[in-house]
């Protein structure tokens, strides 16, 4: 019974490194997404939801914060989109979201330019979204989540390619 019980409280304790290792692999250390491969760190998985793609960190189950999440998503206008128009678009409904603006920094997806948007929470400045759009690459890449994992999201966004069509 004392066995058991241990075993138990070992598994929960683990679980997220069992569920990422588990994760890692079946699929890998990246999973492709309309086309783009997109690398998944250690200790995260992935999954779609709805027309996204989810890159997930996986806390422990007492952690009481939300999970550091990436979320990629492709962009399908119909139409030519005014770049700047865009950008203060969703810096006002972003804001009007409890978030508040701090910056704005260029990035490449693959061959592709694009920038993202840099926001914290009223309430809490270690909190962050960060909402990148590329347009040429028809992709956007957000990340909710604490400030210490911005790192890892920018070391996400570099690598993400297209995929090979062997």
């Amino acid at each position: 019974m004392g066995s058991a019980v241990i075993l138990v409280f070992a598994g929960l304790f683990f679980l997220p490194e069992l569920v990422s290792t588990y994760w890692h692999l079946r699929c890998g250390n990246s999973t492709v997404f309309h086309g783009w491969r997109v690398p998944v760190p250690g200790g995260w998985w992935a999954f779609v939801r709805d027309d996204g793609l989810i890159v997930q960190k996986m806390l422990r189950f007492y952690d009481s914060e939300d999970p550091p999440g990436i979320i990629v998503e492709t962009l399908s206008p119909g139409k030519p989109v005014d770049p700047e128009r865009l950008k203060q678009t969703s810096i006002r409904v972003i804001s009007e979201q409890g978030y508040v603006f701090q910056g704005e920094s260029p990035i490449q997806i693959a061959a592709h330019r694009g920038y993202c948007l840099h926001f914290t929470t009223a309430k809490d400045q270690k909190k962050v979204r960060i909402s990148c759009d590329s347009l040429s690459a028809d992709l956007s890449v957000d990340y909710f989540g604490q400030i210490s994992e911005i790192e890892t999201f920018y070391s996400v966004v570099g690598q993400i390619g297209r995929q090979d069509l062997r």
